[in-house]
């Protein structure tokens, strides 16, 4: 069982400014209800009993919000001075994690059922992913017939499939090392899909989820998508 997650939050989310002048990324609200506030909300739900926040970016923010939140779960943070990267991120978590955990992006809205999908997953090591009709656009990976993952690219030219990474991991405690050997990537960052290719180049199984829904909030053209959405919709998907 699964009872640790890792929350990537430290980024500062410059294309949602000025929102992000003074709230941090993953505390923008969306139809009321700061963004992380759904995410915690699963974890919890789906059976998780810590959680660790990677915070940079208005840390102070994040610590204060969460210290009034009401929950059962133990949470504990963790500084990202230097922001180098989704791996990076994870890499300081390490630390922290005794066991198989999560990692969820907090800047993301997810279906409400979809924490619990990769959680409940037999796998112990599962991407969740999502269809989209402009994989370009996004990580893809590449499934054989069993769904085990056999190829991971980032924004490729021509997809060789429509499953775009949707930014919640399961991984086995065993991961650590991966991410721990992690090289800088051609950007000077350490990036997570690395750390994913060299699990399949060692043969480790990495299963894909296929999630019901995710949205990426980056922009605030794409809140204001959200905010337009009509209710019942925006329930039925996202809770």
């Amino acid at each position: 069982m699964v009872r640790t997650a890792v929350i990537l939050g430290a980024g500062r989310g410059t294309r949602l400014r000025p929102i992000t002048d003074t709230v941090p990324k993953i505390l923008v609200p969306v139809r009321g209800v700061p963004l992380c506030d759904r995410i915690v909300d699963s974890l919890i739900a789906a059976g998780i009993e810590r959680i660790v926040f990677v915070v940079g970016y208005l840390s102070e923010r994040i610590v204060a919000h969460y210290g009034r939140h009401p929950h059962s779960a133990k949470f504990e943070y963790i500084e990202q001075v230097t922001l180098d990267g989704t791996g990076g991120a994870v890499r300081l978590a390490l630390p922290a994690v005794e066991e198989d955990f999560l990692v969820v992006f907090g800047d993301s809205l997810f279906a409400r059922d979809a924490v619990a999908s990769v959680v409940d997953s037999p796998a112990r090591t599962v991407i969740g992913v999502v269809e989209v009709p402009d994989p370009e656009r996004y990580g893809i990976v590449t499934t054989d017939a069993d769904g085990t993952i056999v190829d991971i690219e980032e924004k490729p030219e021509r997809p060789a499939s429509n499953l775009a990474i949707a930014g919640i991991y399961k991984f086995s405690v065993d991961a650590k090392r991966y991410f721990a050997d992690l090289p800088l990537s051609p950007r000077g960052e350490y990036e997570m899909p690395d750390a994913i290719r060299m699990m399949i180049d060692d043969g480790t199984p990495v299963a894909a989820v296929t999630l019901d829904g995710m949205f990426d909030v980056g922009t605030l053209a794409q809140i204001e998508q959200l905010e337009a959405m009509d209710d019942a919709a925006f329930a039925e998907t996202f809770g």
